[in-house]
């Protein structure tokens, strides 16, 4: 099982978004042509620690008590490898970990010691860590493939590879800093937004291209270069301590790349809509780059499992969650929003068993490690909520049956971001959600309005629908014994988040 960190369906090939044609997962998309592509996968709270829990235990946050990023995993409940290693399978782990604890129930792990290091970065395992020259990705599946081939013995196994290429700082490997430099990327229709009718939340965030991405920090433009609003930026930002990590021949050949684009930048015309259009590109180019990376590597691990003759192996590919790259005209993830909450989720069944598909069932990430176990021979993860999806990779016919909703919870306000507290549900044709400290709601009709662009809650139209969907919230909220505190917070506070020196203008 591959995890990638905010990888959106928007930046896989297979699933023809709107950048589709630049396509930065060729190798990934092969695989997808003899896999299951699930078109309708989500994760239950879009938030990386959170989610990597999630999918371990099978259970929504506040069951597997992994609420927010800076949490202690709690290891003595059940959890994916736990179960594998107790009927016997031989369990591996390398690259990123984001649970705040030492990986337990790993025969053997290799963990990145922090994961905004991408150039020669420094690995921990059982007995030692040491810095490894390269970039994180080409090193991550080093490590895995030298397990697979030298260290893994005649047990079944499981391997988790997690790659943290594409979290900030956005910085691919010396060997894509050119990729798409002759590619004009297309902007998202709702890349102008200005949250008309919309609860309060998507005008008071963090994560706008105009004004939160930093010239410096997150495009590598040379602070001395910047314009006056940089000057909160510091020289302790996880891209300058990339730097910082470099070899004089990694700093030479990264320099020498951003050197042309930067004057060529300068000469340029430098209006606010010229700036903003600039950020985009260069912010999504080099989050493509980071993707490259990752398509190439899976490509190598893809690769080793035919040459080692593990035909029975399981491939799945997936990310934590997604994240916007401009839609609404934003860079960040958090929210149950399409592009923050949807992930890609490609599953390959052994050689031989396989029948492509594509899959429009809802499914989550909380449905993973049932899955695994299910065709592991274990039945049932005591306590896990989520669902085994062997009927949906398994049948033809099982689409439209298999589950009528999603359920879905961010926890963590004031935070990085600033993403309000939130709960709701989705259907396959609408989304309600609840802003409950400042109790606010937004209700979307999916099918004539998939950007998410008309907040309908107040339509007298819908109102039928919306009392359904309240129920139908009501219930979810009951089958998966969220007992979270949603309490509407006092005037006061919220006056501190919304008053008029909190706006973003």
């Amino acid at each position: 099982m591959i995890v990638s960190e905010s990888h959106p369906t928007s930046a896989v090939g297979s699933y023809k978004g709107y950048l589709s044609d630049i396509n930065p997962t060729p190798n990934l998309d092969l695989i997808s042509q003899k896999s299951s592509v699930f078109t309708n996968a989500f994760c239950t709270n879009a938030v990386s620690g959170p989610s990597s829990a999630v999918i371990l235990t099978g259970k929504h946050s506040h069951l597997n008590g992994f609420i927010q990023n800076g949490n202690k995993f709690n290891t003595s409940q059940n959890y994916l490898p736990k179960i594998l290693q107790e009927i016997g399978y031989q369990t591996a782990l390398f690259g990123r970990w984001d649970l705040g604890t030492e990986p337990e129930c790993f025969d053997n792990w290799s963990i990145l010691a922090d994961p905004t290091e991408k150039y020669n970065p420094e690995f921990l395992n059982s007995k030692s860590q040491k810095r490894i020259e390269g970039h994180s990705t080409d090193i991550i599946t080093d490590l895995a493939l030298d397990w697979l081939h030298k260290k893994r013995n005649e047990k079944p196994f499981f391997l988790l590879i997690q790659f943290n290429a594409t979290n900030n700082p956005w910085m691919p490997a010396i060997r894509h800093l050119r990729l798409y430099d002759d590619k004009l990327l297309p902007e998202p229709v709702n890349f102008i937004d200005e949250h008309a009718g919309k609860a309060s939340p998507a005008r008071y965030q963090s994560m706008e291209i105009k004004q939160d991405l930093k010239l410096s920090n997150d495009l590598f433009f040379p602070s001395e270069q910047s314009d006056g609003n940089q000057s909160n930026e510091t020289e302790n930002s996880n891209s300058q301590k990339n730097l910082n990590l470099m070899t004089p021949e990694q700093h030479s050949a990264w320099t020498l790349s951003w050197r042309p684009k930067n004057e060529a930048f300068l000469r340029e015309n430098q209006s606010k809509e010229n700036i903003l259009q600039w950020k985009f590109q260069r912010f999504t180019k080099n989050y493509l780059r980071c993707v490259s990376g990752i398509d190439e590597n899976i490509k190598r691990i893809n690769d080793s499992l035919t040459a080692t003759n593990n035909t029975s192996a399981f491939f799945v590919y997936t990310s934590n969650h997604g994240r916007f790259l401009g839609e609404h005209g934003w860079f960040g993830s958090r929210w149950i929003y399409e592009e923050s909450s949807k992930i890609p989720l490609i599953i390959r069944k052994p050689l031989g068993l396989s029948s492509p598909k594509t899959v429009s069932s809802l499914v989550q990430n909380i449905d993973l490690a049932q899955t695994i176990l299910d065709y592991a021979g274990f039945q049932e993860g005591k306590g896990m909520q989520g669902k085994s999806m062997s009927q949906l990779l398994d049948n033809e016919d099982s689409n439209n049956t298999w589950r009528n909703s999603i359920y879905f919870h961010h926890n963590e306000f004031p935070g990085d971001q600033m993403i309000a507290k939130h709960y709701g549900i989705r259907t396959l044709k609408h989304k309600l959600i609840h802003f409950y400290q400042f109790d606010e709601w937004e209700f979307y009709d999916l099918e004539n309005d998939p950007t998410e662009s008309k907040n309908l809650y107040s339509k007298e139209s819908y109102s039928s629908e919306l009392e359904k969907m309240k129920q139908l919230l009501i219930r979810n909220r009951t089958k998966y014994l969220d007992r979270s505190d949603i309490s509407i917070m006092p005037e006061e506070w919220r006056k501190i988040y919304r008053g008029p020196e909190a706006r973003k203008e």
